[in-house]
């Protein structure tokens, strides 16, 4: 879903939606199939991209989102190791 808005974008919600395309691919590579590397890089440039979104973009408050995706980077770089349970149980959540 994300990822068909973000080709169709243009203008200034272009790199919005790129940033939350990065996010997704980057929280599914390491939920889902155990990535590390790629996912922190991901989910890294994830957070330079929303960055210049903040405070709030399209009802989501980028704040809270950047926040608690740092914190789920911080995570996933400290445990090194993929865990599917842990790593889901953390994950940022979209809020308005």
């Amino acid at each position: 879903m994300w990822e068909e808005a973000w080709r169709a974008a243009e203008g200034v919600d272009r790199p919005f939606l790129e940033g939350l395309v990065q996010l997704a691919c980057g929280l599914h590579l390491r939920t889902r199939r155990g990535g590390q590397r790629g996912a922190e890089h991901l989910i890294a440039q994830a957070l330079v991209t929303l960055d210049d979104y903040q405070p709030e973009t399209h009802g989501v408050n980028v704040t809270t989102l950047i926040a608690e995706v740092g914190a789920y980077l911080d995570r996933i770089r400290t445990a090194k190791r993929p865990h599917r349970l842990l790593d889901a149980l953390g994950l940022p959540r979209i809020r308005a």
